[in-house]
């Protein structure tokens, strides 16, 4: 199976997948995490007005990043297709926005989501990257979430690109990525 970065956590695909898959999206995720987190640093450190991020692992670091983001973030219109496809599998009650986010914003999210996970690993030897496995109704089953002792266990990834529909919906600003990781870390046994 052929994996990419532009995926959504909220999809429905990690609980079909087959238990060799999931093992290899593991594999595929943990691979690239290092490259992909490589690839952020160049992508935010080339912005003009960012050239002074200092991605050092540090909570502080995830201030500049959420402004970048709020810079970057996009949205595209759905489809009559998408959103006929999208009401046909919800109750009739149940709203629908008529738009999602950019490949290029769901990428950056997945990106964004890795270095997140990272800093909370670098700032805490108690916290791992961990699958989520067990049930397939739990919300990020199939999808890595940094966990360890005493942790409530978080998907990065999931945590990025909610924060990536509110800044473009305008209800969150580039703040909320460090509050979030600040609100986090408060419940972690240190």
């Amino acid at each position: 199976m052929e994996f990419t970065t532009n995926y959504s956590p909220t999809t429905m695909a990690f609980s079909l997948m087959a238990k060799d898959d999931l093992v290899q999206f593991r594999a595929w995720f943990m691979e690239n995490l290092p490259y992909c987190i490589e690839e952020l640093m160049q992508l935010v450190k080339t912005t003009p007005g960012y050239e002074c991020w200092t991605p050092d692992y540090s909570p502080s670091s995830l201030d500049l990043l959420g402004e970048w983001f709020l810079a970057k973030a996009k949205k595209r219109s759905l489809t009559l297709e998408e959103i006929k496809m999208l009401k046909s599998g919800m109750a009739n009650h149940v709203d629908i926005p008529l738009w999602d986010l950019t490949d290029e914003t769901k990428t950056l999210a997945v990106y964004i989501g890795m270095y997140y996970g990272q800093v909370a690993i670098k700032c805490n030897s108690l916290l791992n990257w961990e699958q989520q496995l067990g049930s397939k109704k739990l919300a990020d089953f199939g999808q890595p979430v940094v966990t360890g002792l005493g942790a409530v266990p978080i998907n990065p990834v999931r945590i990025a690109n909610s924060i990536a529909c509110g800044l473009v919906d305008g209800t969150k600003t580039g703040s909320q990525l460090r509050k979030t990781y600040d609100f986090w870390s408060k419940l972690v046994i240190k």
